[in-house]
């Protein structure tokens, strides 16, 4: 049973938003959720390619379809097996200035993980336009982060 876990939070001044949750499993389970392709495309969109089809790794880039809102290109930025994984993102690697960076830490905790999604890098020309990208993706990650709960949690690792 999923139990509803504080929202993301908005820092305006920063232009990056943070949550965390909490999984009820092991940080390699959490991992292979947050690396592996086809774990990947079952809580965040609706499918995740990689440009070697291979897993998440320092350098891969790849894309992530989200219904109704097309693809997005992402390219891995750091990697710490089992505990850190980042990648900046966006609608076009043509327009770098439009990408973000996702950072994701994990924690172990007793027979849990303690995730952290970090997103930095927002801009726009006004502050109106850079608030509603944040508030944007701050829903984004609510809904997000809480389907990989369930989606980690409903399954045997």
């Amino acid at each position: 049973m999923t139990t509803t876990q504080p929202g993301a939070t908005v820092d305006l001044d920063a232009r990056s938003i943070t949550r965390t949750v909490r999984v009820a499993a092991l940080p390699e389970a959490v991992w292979r959720v947050l690396s592996e392709p086809e774990h990947v495309a079952g809580w965040f969109g609706d499918e995740c390619e990689t440009d070697d089809g291979g897993p998440l790794a320092v350098g891969t880039k790849g894309r992530l379809h989200f219904e109704g809102y097309g693809w997005s290109v992402f390219e891995v930025t750091r990697a710490e097996l089992g505990r850190l994984l980042a990648y900046r993102w966006g609608q076009s690697a043509d327009e770098p200035e439009r990408m973000t960076e996702a950072e994701f830490t994990l924690r172990p905790d007793g027979d849990g993980t303690y995730l952290t999604v970090h997103e930095t890098g927002f801009s726009g020309d006004t502050d109106d336009a850079v608030r509603a990208a944040l508030e944007g993706n701050r829903g984004g990650w609510d809904a997000e982060l809480d389907e990989l709960v369930e989606y980690v949690e409903s399954r045997a690792w």
